[in-house]
């Protein structure tokens, strides 16, 4: 992959600061802004705030695990991008991450390269999401 992506609005929620600020550093070098969360009720009450782009997930987080939380922003935002990105994804059994209604996992330690390819098939989901919900429109028709 590697093409030019415009600006996204991201959201990270991780219970470790470090890795809030590694990907926070690397996403805002590469032009995008980013919204640090620590736990799943945070990264809610964030997203009831604001429109975001990619949220991006940690799976083992105290109060809530990210399988909970994502399941609960596709509830209340069904087109929303969730990444897992986990220590414990190569562990999942494959019909558990059937389960866990993520667009895409990745596991740590990760590639930079791995994080910004998977940031750029976000772009493209969204982009494509648009596109299904602009052909869903109803036409006005012209009174004429």
């Amino acid at each position: 992959m590697s093409h030019q992506i415009p600006p996204q609005h991201i959201l990270v929620v991780d219970d470790e600061p470090m890795v809030q600020e590694a990907l926070k550093m690397v996403l805002v070098f590469k032009g995008h802004t980013v919204v640090l969360a620590s736990d799943g009720p945070e990264a809610l009450r964030k997203m009831a705030e604001q429109k975001f782009d990619v949220v991006f997930t940690d799976f083992n987080m105290p109060e809530m695990l990210g399988d909970e939380l994502a399941r609960c922003i596709r509830k209340g935002y069904p087109h929303q991008v969730i990444v897992m990105v986990s220590a414990y994804s190569n562990f999942l059994i494959p019909h558990h991450k059937k389960e866990i209604p993520v667009d895409f996992f990745i596991t740590k330690p990760f590639e930079l390269q791995t994080l910004l390819d998977t940031l750029e098939r976000a772009h493209d989901v969204n982009k494509a999401n648009r596109k299904k919900a602009e052909a869903s429109r109803p036409r006005l028709r012209s009174p004429l």
